[in-house]
């Protein structure tokens, strides 16, 4: 497809065809611009059970086209024979520059060719010899249209080469892809490094950078495609960054993505990706090693508040670290299994702006922003997010309270039970305890599920009830409903009830108690106040 000029498209066979209309007609804009050499081309005896009709096997075709960017009359393309040619004037002529490739042997097939994205005169190309025993790695760029070529396959580039693809946005940003990989330079191709995080020594056939997410997609022969996500810390990866300690390398504004869940068995016949992870990623350059003490990252919010303290990464190059945007999950009362609630478990989601990173790194510190944005597919209004949060962070208050009431009542029942476990039987103030004792294990379980069970299985008292409903609210970015904002005001009801049983319980029995047990020598039962 044309770069410069919408529903202009190309096709390649041993001419080049061009269409102005999105497919509806064709012109040829090329003598054959292969070598046409007749050994090649026999189809039928390329044996096999059938002679293949469906050109897969033909031979002496154009393999590469690339139109330049910055001139629309300039147009490279490669073929399977080892041509190589340029047109600087939209197709009435052309000029066969691969002579011009220094150290090529003749006939090598053109896999590639990468017009300069900066300037016209400039075309990367890959070739792949590996058909006729040549196993080298051919990467090569011209900045006169092909008249003289530079070698930037260097020794640490291994595999016969495949594709080759310039940054749109830093011109000494370059990708390869060869059998054994994705190879990156940021120097222009001075020097290379292989990619190795996450992606497997596969060949990568094809390269795509995304002009609007920033992201890099490999297209693997036998392993499927794979996303490098947000490369814009890369473009920032600069000689002279390179040379500094410590460098953050701010990548594009952080998406909140929506959760998303799904619940199903489909087998292993069904295709599946993982879906982008609902953390903000921090990425940073370390010149050395960190050896000595702590690194960490801190998060804070406009009114500088401290939101996460981070164990940041110590490797030498580039570190990635994760941030989940969140707060701590609340505190959940013990009670016979745990919150069957996905939300429940996390903390409430930072709301969109502006934060400060701080690296404390030993006795230095660095700093650098962070934005998060919503994530442009929501629905949800900032006037529902807000609203969302400020349901999310009463639940929250309420979950914390709910669990400090019951932790206050089974520390009132554990501890009377200690104290009348030094009694006789028959003492009468036993009995009073042993009664104290059974009245808070009666409330403590009017508040919490005690019977085996998760999920539908088991009952559910306030503490799974105020943990659920923030749950719900906590996992959904948008508004809560009027029934959601309605039964939390009725579980805040019960739960100011139980606190006032709890209180006065306290306050009448718990005062005459502690003053028997103190004729006897024996500690008072002292609840501490959350």
């Amino acid at each position: 497809m044309s770069p410069t000029r919408p529903g202009t498209i190309y096709y390649g066979a041993q001419f080049l065809f061009r269409s102005r209309d999105q497919g509806e007609s064709w012109e040829r804009i090329s003598p054959d611009l292969t070598t046409n050499d007749s050994a090649k081309q026999r189809q039928s005896e390329s044996g096999g059970l059938t002679p293949d009709n469906s050109t897969a096997e033909n031979h002496c075709t154009i393999f590469a086209i690339g139109e330049s960017p910055k001139n629309g009359d300039v147009v490279w393309v490669g073929t399977d024979d080892g041509n190589l040619q340029v047109t600087r004037d939209g197709g009435k002529t052309w000029t066969n520059v691969a002579v011009n490739l220094p150290g090529v042997p003749k006939a090598t097939w053109v896999t590639s060719v990468e017009p300069g994205r900066f300037d016209e005169a400039t075309a990367y190309v890959t070739l792949d010899g590996h058909m006729t025993g040549d196993m080298k790695s051919y990467v090569f760029r011209t900045t006169d249209f092909g008249r003289t070529w530079q070698n930037l396959a260097t020794t640490d580039v291994t595999g016969y080469a495949h594709v080759v693809k310039q940054d749109p946005v830093n011109r000494d940003l370059l990708f390869a892809g060869t059998e054994f990989g994705l190879f990156v330079s940021i120097d222009g191709g001075k020097a290379w490094a292989h990619f190795t995080a996450g992606l497997p020594n596969v060949a990568v056939w094809d390269i795509a950078i995304h002009p609007r997410d920033h992201d890099v997609v490999l297209a693997t022969h036998g392993r499927a495609l794979y996303v490098i996500d947000d490369i814009t810390p890369l473009r920032k990866l600069t000689p002279a960054v390179l040379e500094s300690a410590v460098a953050f390398l701010d990548g594009r504004p952080q998406w909140m993505v929506d959760g998303t869940s799904d619940f199903g068995f489909a087998g292993d016949g069904e295709f599946v990706g993982r879906s982008p992870a609902e953390s903000a990623v921090i990425t940073y350059y370390l010149k050395k090693r960190h050896m000595f003490g702590d690194l960490k990252l801190e998060i804070y919010d406009a009114a500088g508040t401290r939101l996460a303290s981070i164990n940041g990464g110590k490797r030498k190059g580039i570190n990635r670290v994760e941030w989940t945007m969140r707060s701590d999950a609340p505190h959940f009362a013990p009670g016979t299994g745990i919150i069957p609630n996905l939300g429940a478990m996390m903390g409430p989601r930072a709301i969109e702006g502006t934060y400060t990173v701080k690296m404390i790194k030993g006795t230095d510190t660095y700093a650098t922003t962070l934005q998060l944005v919503p994530d442009p597919r929501t629905k949800a209004t900032a006037a529902d997010r807000r609203a969302q949060r400020e349901v999310v962070d009463k639940l929250f208050a309420l979950v914390e309270r709910s669990t400090g009431l019951i932790d206050g009542i089974t520390s009132a029942r554990d501890q009377v039970a200690a104290r009348a476990a030094k009694l006789a039987v028959t003492d009468p103030l036993r009995k009073r305890l042993d009664a104290f004792s059974a009245a808070m294990e009666k409330q403590r379980t009017s508040l919490v599920a005690t019977s085996k069970g998760e999920g539908i299985s088991g009952d559910e008292r306030l503490r799974e009830e105020l943990g659920t409903l923030y749950g719900n609210v906590n996992g959904f970015d948008g508004r809560p409903t009027r029934s959601q904002n309605d039964r939390m005001a009725v579980l805040a009801a019960e739960l100011d009830g139980a606190t006032s049983t709890f209180e006065a319980a306290k306050t009448k029995e718990l005062a005459p108690l502690n003053a028997a047990l103190a004729k006897k020598k024996i500690d008072p039962i002292v609840i501490r106040e959350e």
